[in-house]
C-alpha cells in the first residue's frame, strides 16, 4: 500500500506538471487517462445517418436519441438495427527538425438495438433499447532523431516522479554528486562541467486507444399535439490503453567513460549504450447517464428541438505499468519494473443541445445543432488522503479548460423511394482556454433499400486538425548555479513535438422493419 501511495503521488505530481505547462501554451496529450475519460471525442460516431445527420430535432438514424430521446417518436415503424465501424488515424509528426508518420486503425460495433412503435390512431409511444457507441480515442505518434538538447531520463529525475526508484535501479539515473542527496540523468553525470550533455538519439512510439458508448433504454411520446418527448436511461461504459515505448542509444559511442559500476565491485567499468523505456496505462470506467428531451413541430416541415443531459458520475479503474531497460558499452544490462492499480471518480458536465431540422421538402432534409458544454466544471474525486491533490486538480481544470458550442449541420436528398444521399459538416472548437486546435469534420453517406423491410447505410467521416505543440515527455532542469554547496534548483519544461492529424471513420449498418 505504501508503494501504491508512493507511485500514485508521483503520478500527480506529473499530472499537475502537464496542466500547468497546459494552461500556458500546449495541447498535452500524454497526460494520464483520466484526461481522455473527461475530455474525449464525444459524440462523432452513432450509425451512419447520425453521423452525417444531427438528431437534436430530427429522426436521422438509431442513435438519434444520444442526442435527443423525443427524436424516437418519429419513427413510423419498428425495426432492429446493427453497425460496424473502421477508424484510421494518420498523423504527420515534426520533432527535432525530422518529419516522421504512424497510423493506426480499430474497428468495432457501432450499434445494436431496436425501437419498437406502438400501434396509435393518434400521437405515438415509441420505446427502445440498444448499444450506441458515441466516444473514441485513437492516437498515434511516432518520433525519430538525434536530440541536442534533452533526454526522457530528464523526466525520471523529476523529484516524485513514478519512475524513480526503477530508474535509479537501472542506472537511468544516477546520484548527482558523492553525498546523494539529488538525482542526475546517466547522459549527464561524469563530467567536469555539471549538466553537460553530450545528446542522444531517440526512437519512440506513442498509441491512444479506446472507446465508450451507452447501453440505454429509452422512451418517447407525442405528450400533446405536436410536442414530442422523451427520455433515456442507461450505462456509460468504456476504456482507454495508452502506451508508449521509447529508446535512446548511443550510436556514435560518445558516452565512452568509465561512470557506471556494472559488477557493483567498487570501481566504475562502463557507460551506457541504451535504454529502452515502456510504459502503458490501462482504464475501465463505467457511469450512469440519464437525458431528456423535447422537439416541437411548427408544421410537418419545421421541427425545433432541445436536450439536457444530466452530470454523469463515472468511476475508474486504473492500471498503470512501466519498464525500463538499460544496456551498457560491456554488454551488461539491468532492468526493472513498476505496476500500481488505483480507482478514482470524474464528475462530468451536463451538456445542452439545440437544434433544428426542415423535413422533406421536395425530398430535401437539413438538419442542424448546437451543443453547449462547459469542460471546466469537470471535476476529479480522488480519496480522502489525496485531498490536497484533487483541490489542486480541479483548480487547474477550471483554469485550464473552458465551455465551448460544438456546432454540427447535415443534409439528405432522398433521390427516390430506394435512394438517401446524405452529406454534413461539423466544427469541434478547442476544449483549452488558451490554445487552438479546433476540429473540422466533413461526412457523406449514401442509404438504400435492399429488400422490402431492410435498408443497408453506409456513411465516413473525415477529421482533420493540428497540434501545434504537444509533448512527448515532461523533463526537469536543474539550475546548478549552487553548487557544490546546496542541492540544486529544478524546474520542469517539456519536449514538444507539432502533430498534423488526420482521422477518418466509416460506419455500416443494416436496419430491419420488424412486422
Amino acid at each position: 500500500m505504501k508503494r501504491l501511495i508512493y507511485c500514485l503521488s508521483g503520478m500527480c505530481i506529473v499530472l499537475l506538471t502537464s496542466y500547468d505547462l497546459l494552461a500556458q501554451e500546449e495541447n498535452n496529450p500524454l497526460l494520464y487517462s483520466y484526461q481522455a475519460v473527461m475530455f474525449g471525442d464525444q459524440n462523432t460516431s452513432h450509425d451512419p445517418a447520425t453521423l452525417v445527420m444531427p438528431g437534436t430535432a430530427y429522426a436521422s438514424g438509431f442513435s438519434s436519441y444520444l442526442e435527443n430521446p423525443a427524436s424516437a417518436a418519429f419513427f413510423d415503424k419498428s425495426f432492429g438495427s446493427f453497425g460496424l465501424a473502421f477508424r484510421s488515424v494518420d498523423e504527420s509528426v515534426r520533432f527535432i527538425d525530422r518529419h516522421t508518420s504512424m497510423d493506426d486503425n480499430q474497428t468495432g460495433i457501432s450499434n445494436a438495438g431496436f425501437v419498437y412503435r406502438f400501434p396509435a390512431e393518434q400521437g405515438s409511444l415509441v420505446i427502445g433499447a440498444g448499444y450506441s457507441q458515441h466516444s473514441f480515442y485513437n492516437r498515434a505518434l511516432s518520433i525519430s532523431g538525434r536530440n541536442e538538447n534533452s533526454s526522457i531520463t530528464d523526466q525520471f529525475k523529476i523529484p516524485g516522479s513514478p519512475y524513480g526508484d526503477i530508474a535509479f535501479s537501472t542506472f537511468a539515473i544516477d546520484s548527482g554528486d558523492e553525498i546523494g542527496d539529488w538525482d542526475e540523468s546517466i547522459f549527464r553525470v561524469g563530467f567536469d562541467q555539471y549538466g553537460d550533455f553530450l545528446g542522444i538519439n531517440q526512437e519512440g512510439e506513442i498509441t491512444e486507444r479506446g472507446r465508450a458508448g451507452d447501453y440505454s433504454a429509452f422512451m418517447a411520446t407525442e405528450f400533446l399535439q405536436n410536442i414530442m418527448v422523451g427520455a433515456s436511461v442507461g450505462i456509460r461504459s468504456g476504456r482507454y490503453h495508452y502506451g508508449r515505448t521509447f529508446l535512446e542509444i548511443d550510436e556514435p559511442n560518445f558516452y565512452d567513460g568509465t561512470v557506471i559500476d556494472s559488477n557493483d565491485d567498487g570501481q566504475p567499468d562502463t557507460n551506457i549504450d541504451n535504454i529502452l523505456m515502456r510504459d502503458d496505462i490501462r482504464s475501465n470506467f463505467t457511469s450512469f447517464v440519464a437525458k431528456v428531451g423535447t422537439i416541437f413541430r411548427v408544421n410537418p416541415n419545421l421541427h425545433l428541438g432541445a436536450s439536457y443531459t444530466f452530470p454523469t458520475r463515472m468511476t475508474v479503474n486504473e492500471e498503470f505499468d512501466a519498464r525500463i531497460v538499460s544496456e551498457f558499452n560491456n554488454g551488461v544490462s539491468f532492468e526493472d519494473d513498476l505496476a500500481t492499480e488505483f480507482t478514482y471518480r470524474i464528475t462530468t458536465p451536463a451538456r445542452i443541445s439545440f437544434g433544428a431540422a426542415l423535413v422533406d421538402i421536395g425530398g430535401l432534409t437539413i438538419s442542424g445543432s448546437a451543443e453547449y458544454v462547459d469542460h471546466s466544471r469537470t471535476r476529479i474525486d480522488f480519496d480522502a488522503d489525496l485531498f490536497e491533490d484533487e483541490r489542486i486538480e480541479n483548480n487547474l481544470i477550471s483554469d485550464t479548460y473552458r465551455d465551448v458550442w460544438n456546432l454540427r449541420g447535415g443534409a439528405a436528398l432522398a433521390l427516390s423511394d430506394q435512394v438517401t444521399l446524405r452529406g454534413g459538416y461539423g466544427i469541434r472548437p478547442s476544449k483549452f482556454r488558451n490554445i487552438d486546435f479546433t476540429q473540422e469534420q466533413f461526412s457523406g453517406g449514401i442509404g438504400f433499400k435492399i429488400s422490402e423491410n431492410t435498408r443497408l447505410d453506409i456513411s465516413a467521416q473525415y477529421t482533420m486538425w493540428d497540434e501545434p505543440q504537444s509533448s512527448v515527455y515532461e523533463l526537469g532542469v536543474y539550475d546548478y548555479s549552487p553548487l557544490p554547496d546546496n542541492t540544486p534548483s529544478i524546474s520542469t519544461s517539456s519536449e514538444f513535438a507539432s502533430r498534423d492529424v488526420n482521422r477518418l471513420q466509416v460506419m455500416a449498418s443494416i436496419r430491419f422493419n420488424i412486422k
